[in-house]
């Protein structure tokens, strides 16, 4: 990698890295779980550190304690890092919502449209993933999100088409066109009204297991989206239900699911090979910040 490519990501680790901290300390404050996700967790377990070329940081909650973070977190939050709940604006980013840190400013990022966005995503930025319980016909409840994600699309500034394929890709033209008709805010009332129809899980064994003891129920990722390959991953609840782990950032410890092997082979395949080195880039950047 570029040195001063390199550089500039070690500024951008290190306000993850603050960014981290500063969850880590509200949800210790008001006694709320969380857990590494995605890139950070993979990180933490092959690097021990953020993953080299990586630019932002994952987490995740059940849907009552991301609920109850969303409460607090403006409330003691250092005024640099911003809650950008993905509700709260007229626009569509996805979603997720983030937290950035307002400290270090992205001159160009990834996608584009920074005017668009306000720059509220022109900067190093903490994704917030929800886990919820499946409804009984979560295929159905898988679908209504996806379509409901493709009218949202309306409300992007342009639609990559590249990513979608036959009758996706007939969908993906025809549902933004008719979603942009319909205020975003209505869109994310009803995508956040189908996340929780399988109920507000409170991970207690007595609600998850049957009589033989069994885990009964799954929880999925309901906000997954951007990646087909990740769209609604679940998992069994008794990575939760049986307590967490932790692993390691920068010699600080962070709370992370238990069987953790079975977690990130389900996600990742082998998880601890590198991917070729043409894929070890930024995701979100691609010039150096000012």
């Amino acid at each position: 990698m570029d040195r001063q490519v390199q550089d500039y990501l070690d500024r951008v680790h290190d306000a993850d890295f603050e960014m981290l901290c500063e969850v880590d300390r509200i949800c210790k404050m008001h006694g709320i779980n969380y857990y590494l996700h995605g890139g950070t967790f993979l990180g933490a377990i092959r690097h021990q550190d953020f993953i080299p070329w990586d630019d932002d940081v994952d987490i995740l909650f059940l849907r009552k304690d991301y609920e109850r973070f969303i409460e607090v977190f403006e409330k003691e939050a250092d005024e640099r890092f911003k809650l950008h709940p993905f509700e709260r604006y007229p626009q569509f980013f996805d979603f997720i919502s983030k937290i950035a840190d307002t400290s270090i400013t992205y001159e160009k990022t990834s996608y584009g449209a920074e005017e668009f966005y306000e720059n509220r995503y022109s900067h190093p930025t903490l994704d917030l993933f929800v886990f919820d319980v499946e409804a009984e016909r979560h295929k159905w409840q898988l679908l209504r999100l996806q379509l409901l994600y493709s009218l949202a699309m309306g409300h992007r500034p342009y639609v990559d088409y590249s990513k979608f394929k036959g009758i996706m890709k007939i969908a993906a033209w025809i549902l933004p066109h008719i979603g942009a008709f319909i205020p975003f805010k209505k869109i994310a009332q009803m995508y956040k009204k189908v996340q929780v129809e399988g109920g507000i899980s409170k991970v207690e064994e007595a609600s998850l297991r049957d009589e033989n003891n069994d885990v009964r129920r799954m929880l999925f990722i309901s906000n997954e989206q951007q990646n087909p390959k990740y769209w609604g991953l679940d998992f069994d609840a008794e990575h939760l239900v049986l307590g967490h782990d932790t692993a390691f950032i920068r010699g600080k410890e962070f709370p992370i699911p238990k069987m953790h092997d079975r977690w990130l082979s389900k996600t990742y395949g082998d998880y601890m090979s590198l991917p070729p080195k043409e894929e070890q880039v930024p995701m979100h950047v691609n010039i150096i910040a000012r």
